[in-house]
């Protein structure tokens, strides 16, 4: 990836997750239903945490690629 693009994809990631745990989108999740005993409005809540870690982490660690000029996106 290009580190050009990492900010702009970090920042996009952050406004995703203030939306995604936010209130109206909790308000889905808030019912008596459960999944495997659990309620859903908790499990939401971390499988979605959980995965902006997951794709945060995959921006943060993908290897820089050369792009047309040749830079790495490294500092050197």
């Amino acid at each position: 990836m290009r580190e050009a693009l990492r900010n702009p994809r970090l920042v996009a990631l952050c406004v995703a997750g203030a939306l995604l745990l936010n209130f109206p989108l909790l308000t889905l999740w808030d019912t008596k239903a459960t999944l495997f005993g659990l309620p859903l409005m908790p499990l939401a809540l971390f499988i979605g945490w959980a995965v902006l870690i997951g794709i945060a982490a995959w921006i943060v660690e993908s290897k820089a690629v050369p792009d047309e000029a040749g830079d790495t996106g490294a500092d050197d």
